[in-house]
């Protein structure tokens, strides 16, 4: 039956929790990971925040590589 021990109820919803805290930890460090990868690989051309100054002013022929690429 349904809420007749609240000590188990309790200790479920305790190791539910520690469950997902634990989750969230390895969500959080993958994300920084991510982004830091992002940062650094993206560094040369430009991203989000630097800007994409150093994408523009690249030559010709990888512009014309990459939009080759697209489609």
């Amino acid at each position: 039956q349904r809420g007749s021990n609240p000590a188990a109820m309790l200790s479920a919803l305790v190791s539910k929790r520690e469950k997902l805290q634990e989750e969230l930890r390895n969500i959080e460090k993958q994300v920084y990971e991510l982004e830091t990868s992002y940062l650094q690989d993206s560094s040369q051309c430009g991203n989000v925040l630097k800007g994409f100054e150093g994408f523009l002013s690249s030559s010709k022929s990888t512009a014309k590589y990459v939009s080759f690429n697209l489609y």
